[in-house]
C-alpha cells in the first residue's frame, strides 16, 4: 500500500476545503439544526443564496481540524451536535441569517461563530445577529440627514402659509 487511502484523501481535501472558507469569509455561523426538516433546510439555503451566503452541512471532527489548522481555538465544545455551518462574505450577514430565519423556524439555533477573525460565543453572536446589516446602517444615516431638511422645508412652509393669509 503506497500512498494514503483514498478515504483520507478525502477527508483531508474537505478540511481544507473549510479552512479556505473559514479564510475567505468574514461571518462564520454555527448553528444546530438537529430538528430541522429536509424542507426547512431548503428554505434556509434558499434564503443564504439570496444573501449571497453559503450554507453547509459537515462532520464536526472535519471542522475541528480545519479549525485547529487556522489555530482557532475556542469552538471545539460548539461541534458536538448536528450543525450546519453558514459562511458569509460580510461580517454579520451569517448571523442574522439565522436570527431571522429562527424567528420563522424555532428549530434552528445560532451556537457560535466567527466575526471579522474573532471567536465568539453563543452570547457573543447574538449580539451580532441583533447588530444593523450595512443597508439598514445606510437607512439610518440617510434618514437622519433627511430628517433636518424635512424640519426646514415644514417650518418653510408655515411660514409662507402665515405670510399668504
Amino acid at each position: 500500500m503506497a500512498g494514503k487511502r483514498p478515504a483520507h484523501a478525502k477527508k483531508a481535501e474537505v478540511i481544507k476545503e473549510i479552512a479556505d472558507r473559514i479564510k475567505k469569509s468574514a461571518g462564520f455561523v454555527i448553528a444546530n439544526y438537529k430538528t430541522m426538516t429536509v424542507a426547512q433546510m431548503s428554505l434556509l439555503r434558499n434564503e443564504a443564496k439570496k444573501n449571497n451566503t453559503l450554507v453547509k452541512v459537515y462532520k464536526g471532527s472535519l471542522v475541528e481540524r480545519a479549525l485547529r489548522d487556522l489555530k482557532i481555538k475556542g469552538l471545539d465544545e460548539f461541534l458536538v451536535e448536528q450543525n450546519v455551518y453558514i459562511f458569509s462574505e460580510e461580517n454579520i450577514t451569517a448571523a442574522k441569517l439565522v436570527a431571522n430565519f429562527k424567528k420563522k423556524h424555532k428549530k434552528l439555533e445560532l451556537v457560535a461563530g466567527i466575526v471579522d477573525g474573532e471567536v465568539k460565543d453563543t452570547a457573543g453572536i447574538k449580539e451580532v445577529a441583533a447588530l444593523p446589516t450595512r443597508e439598514e446602517l445606510y437607512s439610518m444615516f440617510a434618514s437622519s440627514l433627511l430628517y433636518p431638511l424635512r424640519k426646514t422645508m415644514a417650518a418653510i412652509d408655515e411660514v409662507s402659509k402665515q405670510k399668504t393669509e
